[in-house]
């Protein structure tokens, strides 16, 4: 999804593991100066950094400066990591959005079970449902390719606003 995503802002050879500074393209042609980390804080940054601000100063010193910064952040047993991004966020004067990917392969889709985290101070929540249509359905890749293509819409009308 998130390939998909960064392919849409002009990047086609975007790699899901590799974080940089991007220059992306809106649908109608502005250039959003973004800085985007393949992998969720929680599968990587946090264990090497601790923090989201050294996280962030670590990856990007200029991430202050930068129109976009996408973090991908589970959501499920990490309330404490989620306040930080949050307040870290708006310390820097970002405006902060939850765009929530629902996945529900095996069970059935309970949006009880994200309320902690749509509580909180967001400037924005977005829920992006994902249900797997059928279990025997292979063509998920081509499902995730499509949600991120609409989230990039999503982000740049956001950002025209």
């Amino acid at each position: 999804m998130l390939k998909a995503l960064v392919s849409q802002g002009g990047d086609p050879q975007f790699d899901r593991l590799r974080m940089a500074p991007r220059a992306l393209v809106s649908p109608w042609g502005r250039i959003i100066d973004a800085y985007v980390f393949g992998r969720s804080y929680q599968e990587r940054e946090k264990g090497q950094h601790g923090t989201v601000v050294d996280t962030l100063d670590a990856s990007d010193p200029r991430w202050r400066e930068r129109e976009l910064i996408i973090l991908p952040s589970h959501v499920t047993g990490c309330t404490v990591d989620i306040d930080e991004i949050i307040r870290v966020a708006h310390r820097a004067g970002f405006d902060i959005i939850c765009a929530t990917v629902i996945f529900t392969e095996h069970i059935p889709e309970d949006r009880r079970l994200f309320a902690d985290i749509w509580e909180k101070a967001w400037d924005e929540r977005w829920t992006i449902p994902n249900p797997r249509r059928d279990p025997e359905d292979r063509n998920l890749a081509a499902q995730l390719s499509a949600l991120g293509c609409d989230l990039w819409t999503w982000i740049c009308r956001a950002l025209a606003s």
